[in-house]
C-alpha cells in the first residue's frame, strides 16, 4: 500500500513537473507581451483621449505601431536622417542624458543587422587550458579613447551571462579568440539557456 501511493505521488509530480516546463515559457512570454501591449496603452493612449473625440481599448498600441513605422521611415529619407544624426550629436553633449541615452543607443545598434559599424562577430574566449567562453566582438578600434587605454591588437569583447539578463565585458588580445560560424542571435540563445539543449 504505501509502496503504491509513493509510486503514485512519484508519478503525480512527474507530471506536474513535466506540466510546468511546458507551461513556464509561454506564460512568461504571454505576460511580458501583455506588460509591453498595457504600458504602451498607458503611454499612448492617455495623450489620445485628450485629442481624440472617440477612443477605443487598443488605440495606444495602434498609434504606437504607426508611430514606430513612421520613424524608421523617416530614417530612410536622407534629409530626415541627417536631422536624427544631428539630434543624437546634441543629446549626446546633455551631461545626464548622455549616461542614459549613449548606452542604450550603442547596444541597440550593436544586435542591429544593418549597422556596418559594430561587428556581431561571435568568438570563444580561451580563459584557461581547454577552457573556452563564448562572446560577442563589441568593439575592435579605440581611435576615440585617449592614447594607450587599450593595448594593441586588443578587442572589446561582451560576455552574456547564463539564465540572466546582462554580462561583462573584457578587453583581451587577439591570440586569445577562436573565431565561430554562429549568428548573434543563436550565440545569446545558448549563453541564457546555458547551451541546454531543448
Amino acid at each position: 500500500m504505501l509502496r503504491a501511493v509513493i509510486h503514485s505521488m512519484a508519478f503525480l509530480s512527474r507530471v506536474f513537473i513535466k506540466g510546468l516546463i511546458t507551461l513556464l515559457p509561454i506564460t512568461l512570454t504571454i505576460a511580458l507581451l501583455i506588460w509591453v501591449v498595457s504600458k504602451a496603452e498607458w503611454a499612448f493612449g492617455e495623450p489620445l483621449r485628450s485629442v481624440l473625440p472617440f477612443y477605443f481599448p487598443g488605440a495606444g498600441v495602434a498609434f504606437a505601431l504607426i508611430v514606430i513605422f513612421i520613424a524608421g521611415l523617416a530614417v530612410n529619407n536622407y534629409l530626415t536622417n541627417q536631422f536624427v544624426s544631428w539630434l543624437e550629436t546634441r543629446v549626446a553633449r546633455v551631461p545626464i542624458i548622455k549616461s542614459i541615452y549613449a548606452p542604450i543607443r550603442d547596444v541597440t545598434q550593436l544586435f542591429s543587422k544593418n549597422d556596418k559599424d559594430h561587428s556581431q562577430r561571435v568568438v570563444m574566449v580561451k580563459i584557461g587550458e581547454g577552457i573556452e567562453t563564448m562572446g560577442l566582438i563589441t568593439r575592435e578600434k579605440f581611435g576615440d579613447l585617449p592614447p594607450q587605454t587599450i593595448a594593441p591588437d586588443h578587442v572589446a569583447v561582451f560576455l552574456p551571462f547564463s539564465y540572466g539578463v546582462g554580462g561583462f565585458t573584457i578587453i583581451v588580445h587577439k591570440s586569445a579568440l577562436r573565431e565561430t560560424a554562429l549568428a548573434a542571435e543563436k550565440a545569446l540563445q545558448l549563453s541564457i539557456t546555458g547551451w541546454v539543449k531543448s
